[in-house]
């Protein structure tokens, strides 16, 4: 989510310029975008989110608030803290070779996160396929993690109707903010972007919010509900 921070101008050019020369010092030059919201020395040390981190930022139809919250298993009760908050969830998966089966079937957290942001009363997800530059914006691969993906959701409760998948590339901020023009996506991608998912969605029963590996989000309209 960092990087879409950056695209929406919550960033100042001195701040990322800052993240991506420390980012460097430390060997970890991709994770500059992930700094914008993993601000303390253990965070960017560990490479890890760790705390919950709070934000806000306007879609041309929504302001959302969002709520960073940590993916590793160890920072497990820190997740759950900003999960039983939100109402919409976005998780973010790894589409390269090995990095998808890590987090969903190898010991990884995917299956764990989705369990609880379900059981903790999330209905409606968006699922970002990120990484997608290092698949060649492949359809296959694609496909591949969706059908895996939707099989589990539908087995905890999650309506077929409630589950988006949006593919992007976090690093490269494609797909983010505006559609990704790219033949080899849009050849069999004709959906929008990330932000163009979240303000297509309809309003909950409730006051809402969204969820990233893991992100959270809370939406306040910025147009009445019924002008969306």
């Amino acid at each position: 989510m960092g990087h879409l921070l950056c695209l929406l101008g919550h960033v100042s050019k001195k701040e990322l310029h800052k993240n991506k020369t420390e980012s460097q010092k430390l060997g970890k030059g991709s994770f500059a975008y992930a700094w914008v919201l993993d601000e303390t020395g253990e965070e960017r040390e560990r490479g890890v989110t760790i705390d919950v981190a709070q934000t806000k930022f306007q879609t041309p139809k929504k302001t959302v608030n969002l709520l960073d919250a940590p993916g590793h298993k160890d920072f497990v009760p820190n997740m759950i803290s900003g999960a039983s908050q939100a109402d919409f969830a976005i998780l973010v998966v790894d589409s390269t070779p090995g990095g998808f089966e890590a987090g969903f079937e190898q010991g990884g957290q995917t299956r764990e996160h989705v369990v609880l942001v379900r059981a903790l009363g999330v209905q409606t997800l968006i699922v970002a396929i990120n990484k997608m530059e290092n698949v060649g914006w492949g359809k296959e691969r694609y496909d591949h993690i969706s059908k895996e993906l939707s099989v589990f959701l539908k087995s905890v409760g999650f309506k077929s109707s409630e589950v988006i998948f949006v593919p992007v590339s976090g690093l490269e901020g494609e797909n983010l903010l505006e559609k990704f023009i790219n033949p080899s996506l849009n050849e069999w991608y004709s959906g929008g972007s990330l932000v163009d998912v979240m303000d297509g969605l309809e309003p909950p029963s409730v006051a809402m919010i969204v969820l990233s590996d893991l992100s959270l989000l809370t939406f306040s309209n910025t147009l009445k509900w019924d002008s969306v």
